[in-house]
């Protein structure tokens, strides 16, 4: 009975660990945002900050004897004079008096918003042969009465660009134009847009699959009560977002560039992407760094996984080198020296850990949870080695996946904002318009300009990159 006390005590104090260790988990040692970390999280951060500040002795804000910074001049449509009528001094008058000098302040300010209202009125006429022919009406005016291109490129940026919710952005539409803009509208024109899109989709597929490395990632969001997801690929230059009731292999070959692609996809270490094998692999170093973090909690790891973390740092900052030096890969002797500590600190690890392997069940066998979660992540890097250090290879590739992190980081702020959406084709909309519209942000394209050219001319494309050697 004693013994089977103490196994039970074991496991259950084995539970209590695991349980407190999700309990301190935050941004730093999991894939947690920082808005989802607790007050006394981010007031440490805070004051590690001001301390970093502090012993740089770099206040915040501008510093002294940088150079500022204001608004640029421009060419003024109208100028405004301002005589002074009388002396200050003596009050004698100052009509006649020379101009010693001007001082010149320039305002940019905005036109009150007044709607231009324009009948387009096509013309039926009778040939003398007897048939009557109507004037074409432009593509704008599709009805009776509707809001032109350009009320609907402002809606779509406040609803896609800046997240506002539907009934706020009709509201907003509503007291600028002076007339009722109702949220039905504003739903087909999300729709409207997306079928617009169907040549930009198809374009930013083609160039993605034919790009040489790839981002590659997904997050959860709402529709309705069910959870979908949204996954992106992108090139920073380039990004495509999509919406899928699944996260897996299904999802990822139903959006159309990964089943096909050749290049280095880089991504989470997510099992699904090893389905792609056509594909070289490349895992993100942020995502083990804050794995690695999360180790060195136990005071038995620290060491080692503080000796890992400095060897994926190692490896980084080799491939900026290198790539900054014209380089396609890091330099034989370099990579060798990098590549032989990562399997020696390997060593160390496992050295460190009971012999054989865990248990599969929690708990047991004598195995802890620290234990586990070394042995696991240790497991990881011996096995993937290739693709924790391909940016050895291959100095295109980039240590972090923060481009698809990125790309995916305004679904979730669309979720804050806005809420969940409330069917599957809006969310495939707003992915579809998220893919416009970002991507013309990282050609510094302006994406209200984007939009107006969508509702008139058609959607604007990216202009072809140069091959990458």
């Amino acid at each position: 009975m004693i013994e089977a006390l103490q196994a039970e005590n074991a496991r259950l104090a084995d539970r209590v660990a695991l349980l407190e260790a999700e309990l301190a988990k935050d941004s730093s040692t999991s894939s947690k945002p920082p808005s989802a970390d607790p007050i006394a999280t981010r007031k440490k951060r805070a004051e590690r900050r001001a301390d970093a500040r502090a012993a740089a002795k770099r206040a915040q804000g501008k510093q002294p004897g940088a150079p500022g910074s204001n608004l640029a001049r421009r060419s003024p449509d109208l100028t405004v004079s301002h005589d002074p009528p009388r002396c200050r001094c003596c009050q004698a008058d100052l009509s006649g008096a020379p101009v010693v000098a001007e001082i010149v302040r320039q305002v940019i300010d905005l036109p009150p918003t007044v709607p231009v209202v324009v009948d387009h009125v096509s013309y039926r006429r009778r040939c003398e042969c007897g048939v009557e022919t109507d004037g074409d009406f432009p593509p704008e005016a599709k009805a009776p009465v509707c809001w032109g291109p350009e009320v609907r490129a402002l809606a779509l940026y406040l609803l896609d660009r800046q997240h506002l919710p539907l009934e706020r952005c009709a509201e907003l539409l509503a007291d600028v134009l002076g007339a009722p803009v109702s949220t039905g509208w504003l739903c087909g024109l999300r729709a409207e847009a997306a079928g617009r899109l169907a040549p930009f989709i198809a374009e930013v597929k083609t160039r993605l699959a034919a790009a040489p490395v790839v981002c590659a990632d997904e997050t959860a969001t709402r529709v309705g009560t069910t959870r979908h997801w949204v996954h992106t690929v992108t090139t920073g230059l380039l990004t495509l977002l999509a919406v899928h009731p699944k996260r897996g292999v299904e999802a990822m070959r139903d959006i159309g560039v990964l089943d096909a692609y050749n290049g280095v996809i880089v991504h989470d270490g997510l099992s699904a992407y090893e389905v792609f094998d056509n594909a070289a692999h490349a895992q993100c170093g942020a995502h083990l760094l804050r794995h690695l973090d999360d180790v060195a909690q136990t005071v038995a790891f620290e060491l080692w996984a503080r000796q890992a973390a400095g060897i994926l740092l190692r490896a980084r900052d080799a491939a900026i080198n290198a790539a900054d030096a014209g380089m396609t890969a890091v330099p034989q002797p370099v990579a060798q020296s990098i590549r032989a500590d990562y399997h020696a600190t390997l060593d160390v690890a496992f050295a460190l850990l009971p012999d054989g392997t865990p248990p599969r069940r929690a708990h047991t066998g004598g195995w802890n949870h620290a234990q586990r979660k070394a042995f696991n992540l240790a497991t990881r890097l011996r096995t993937d080695a290739d693709q924790v250090l391909r940016l050895l290879d291959n100095t295109n590739v980039p240590f972090t996946n923060n481009n698809a992190e990125r790309a995916l980081r305004m679904v979730k702020l669309h979720d804050k904002i806005s809420g969940c959406f409330h069917s599957a084709d809006s969310a495939g909309h707003f992915a579809t318009v998220r893919s416009y519209l970002q991507t013309a942000n990282a050609h510094d394209h302006n994406p209200l300009d984007a939009l107006r050219q969508l509702f008139t001319t058609g959607p604007w494309l990216p202009p072809p990159q140069p091959r990458m050697t």
